[in-house]
């Protein structure tokens, strides 16, 4: 692994404290513990307690065995898939990240796996892999593999039973259902839907099952394609309606926030969560049936606020545990969204509640995280980057966040760290503690900053953007500021970084720079000559000055592309903290533009 380069000390500095060693926080995960909302703890304490129950031979018996009728209607808005991972499936390679497992036995609890690895086969992603590949020994694999799941997993299991995974896998069973031709073989659709709806009823009833967040309402989204599109001969479909859009409704109000952004804060959850309530709302037109309005304007305001924190290539802005995603899936759900309103979407520079911003010029697009992290419980997915930026030019992007490994537990509290976003260090310590992942999730963040504050200001020169926050208030007694001016031809962008308080420690400004940006310090450590590829069809070549610093090149390390782990390099600006203001300025301006 790649380490993130570090700042320099100076024997005059004060002895840093590194990383996560912040004085005022003992024992973390129990004081935070009670900073969770309370219905999640009530939520999370009934899980455990119910599980001698769900185990039981008794309500193994309650769910029934309901296998007769055809599905309402067979879902034809699809997402696109991985077909290599579907050839690889047809030979027995099972691939979860960098994971893979050849003709697992039994498919669940395969000798060796990772929980990840679990997790992935039980939500049955391979299904979409597979149908993406398509054809008729593809359909007859995938046939095989579903039925052989469901005899291997009957009986309760805690694991492939959550909520969150029984939910993922009903809606993938349910949304290739054509392609597994499930009306037109009654044997095979017979023993699905046994399995199908004993695995909804479950879900009607154990939600929200210690859920919070994105993974309760898809959870939630799941439940409701079941009550949809699964044939019913008695009421139990219409008392999963009725629980799934009671909670919807609930959840919706209280994720979505007024700018159209979620409350986790993460571009590639938003996006998950977009193709959920699409996939939802593409149900209730199939039926005939009339979606809840709050489903409609969830999906144009999340739609809109999606579009804001994507780059010019297509892909998203590397946030919060986020890559770049698949481009063309990211345009086919803005596409979807914009047709429930007369196909536009709403042009956002900003969201105020969600706390990010976008200042474009030119082909120069500069997207900035300018808001506090998450309330904890919703904050898994939360990255100590406070006030990052990145920047691209054209489909060229320059400066970058290092991004987010999908699967790699190792790799979490690294690209969770500070240093792994294009922002302000102090002497190589988080702005916000990352606290320890629980399973293959992140932990989420403490003593995150109490006061992060934008304001941001359009003149004929260009646009401003001035943040600050105060996550180093309690380690180091320092205000971090930030001001961009991003010109308005989109040709500089000049920046300025303002530490105030006491001083005694180390800075290190760091700018991440995407692998096909090739860097070079010149001017005596001063400035840095940037190229980018495709020469003048392209970004061309740029030029960063800094002052009230040392500017250094060192490698990084770029997860932007899913799965994949790519050497990069940073500009570092590196210098002490040795006075009640400290200033570092710099500019970024492209090359043969006159000025």
């Amino acid at each position: 692994m790649t380490a993130i380069a570090e700042a320099p000390r100076k024997s005059d500095a004060r002895k840093p404290r590194r990383g996560n060693r912040r004085p005022k926080l003992l024992a973390p995960r129990l004081q935070t513990l009670f900073a969770l909302p309370p219905q999640l703890l009530l939520s999370r304490a009934w899980r455990r307690l119910a599980q001698p129950l769900y185990r039981s031979g008794l309500y193994a018996a309650t769910l029934g065995n309901r296998s007769s009728g055809e599905l309402a209607a067979l879902p034809a808005e699809l997402w696109p898939a991985d077909e290599r991972n579907g050839m690889a499936l047809l030979h027995g390679e099972f691939r979860c990240g960098a994971e893979l497992v050849r003709n697992p036995k039994p498919l669940l609890n395969a000798v060796g796996v990772s929980r990840a690895w679990q997790e992935w086969m039980a939500g049955f992603a391979w299904l979409d892999d597979l149908r993406a590949l398509g054809g008729p020994a593809t359909r007859q694999t995938a046939r095989q593999l579903v039925l052989a799941w469901f005899a291997e997993t009957g009986a309760y299991d805690p694991l492939s039973w959550r909520s969150d995974i029984l939910a993922a896998r009903l809606r993938r069973c349910l949304t290739n259902a054509a392609f597994l031709e499930v009306n037109s073989d009654a044997l095979f659709r017979a023993h699905l839907l046994r399995s199908l709806n004993r695995q909804a009823e479950h879900l009607s009833r154990a939600l929200p099952d210690g859920l919070i967040g994105a993974a309760l309402l898809q959870a939630v989204c799941g439940l409701m394609l079941a009550a949809l599109l699964l044939p019913q001969n008695d009421r139990a479909g219409e008392k999963w309606l009725r629980r799934g859009q009671k909670l919807l409704d609930r959840e919706l109000a209280a994720q979505i926030l007024p700018d159209g952004g979620h409350v986790e804060r993460s571009p590639a959850v938003m996006l998950v969560l977009l193709e959920h309530l699409l996939d939802l709302q593409h149900a209730f037109a199939l039926t005939r049936r009339a979606a809840p309005d709050q489903l409609a304007s969830s999906i144009e305001n999340l739609a809109a606020a999606l579009r804001l924190l994507t780059h010019p290539d297509g892909g998203l802005a590397l946030f919060n545990d986020s890559s770049e995603e698949n481009a063309a899936e990211i345009a086919l759900a803005l596409n979807r969204a914009a047709a429930l309103r007369n196909g536009e979407l709403r042009d956002l520079v900003q969201l105020p509640q969600s706390g990010f911003q976008r200042v474009a010029a030119g082909k120069t697009v500069v997207i900035a995280d300018a808001g506090a992290p998450p309330p904890h419980g919703y904050d898994t997915h939360a990255h100590a980057g406070t006030l990052s930026f990145e920047l691209s030019h054209g489909a060229e992007r320059i400066i970058v966040n290092c991004g987010a490994h999908p699967a790699a537990a190792e790799w979490r509290a690294v690209q969770g760290a500070t240093a792994a976003h294009s922002t302000l260090v102090v002497d190589d310590t988080n702005s916000s503690m990352l606290l320890p992942p629980e399973g293959n999730a992140g932990g989420g963040l403490a003593l995150i900053p109490k006061s992060v504050v934008v304001r941001r200001e359009a003149t004929e020169a260009g646009q401003w953007l001035d943040m600050r926050h105060n996550g180093y208030d309690e380690p180091f007694g320092l205000t971090h500021r930030r001001r961009l001016f991003l010109s308005a031809d989109g040709n500089e962008l000049v920046g300025e970084e303002i530490l105030t308080g006491r001083g005694g420690n180390a800075f290190a400004l760091r700018f991440h720079l995407h692998p096909s940006v090739q860097a070079s310090v010149t001017q005596n450590g001063q400035a840095a000559f940037l190229k980018l590829p495709g020469g003048a069809s392209g970004g061309g070549a740029w030029r960063l000055r800094v002052q009230g610093g040392d500017l250094n090149l060192a490698d990084s390390v770029y997860l932007g592309a899913k799965g994949q782990v790519r050497r990069s390099q940073q500009l570092l600006v590196l210098g002490l903290i040795e006075s009640d203001e400290t200033q570092i300025k710099w500019a970024l301006q492209k090359e043969g533009v006159r000025r």
